[in-house]
């Protein structure tokens, strides 16, 4: 285990952009998910002041996969949702008209590749 590597990771600007971030989004779902608009534009500003912000090296790689997999997965759990006869079923205020998910959600998946991405890293430190 390499304790010292990893808090020093944990430590850094760049582990406190990405806690800020992903406490920011869940105060935003909490406060606001009677407000599927503003909730959505909201989670959007906030994402896009991330990558500016954030020093990453690899940001266009980790923006457009971060995209790619929200896409993917609000496309999947629409299907998911239909197919198995609308065994979850968002608010009908909050869906996009033609899936079966609120459009800030599509946010939460990009939330979901940083903070796994996080996670990866940390434990890559701690373990190697």
């Amino acid at each position: 285990m390499n304790f010292n590597k990893f808090s020093k990771y944990i430590c850094s600007n760049e582990s406190l952009y990405i806690l800020v971030l992903i406490v920011i989004i869940i105060l935003n779902l909490i406060f606001l998910s009677d407000k599927p608009t503003i909730l959505l534009v909201s989670n959007i500003l906030i994402i896009v002041l991330y990558f500016i912000i954030t020093k990453r090296s690899d940001k266009k790689i980790l923006a457009i996969t971060a995209l790619n997999f929200a896409f993917w997965g609000v496309i999947i759990e629409s299907f998911i949702i239909k197919k198995s006869n609308f065994a979850l079923n968002y608010k009908k205020h909050t869906q996009l008209n033609f899936l079966y998910v609120p459009s800030w959600l599509f946010t939460v998946y990009i939330i979901f590749v940083i903070s796994s991405l996080y996670t990866y890293e940390c434990f890559r430190l701690l373990l190697t």
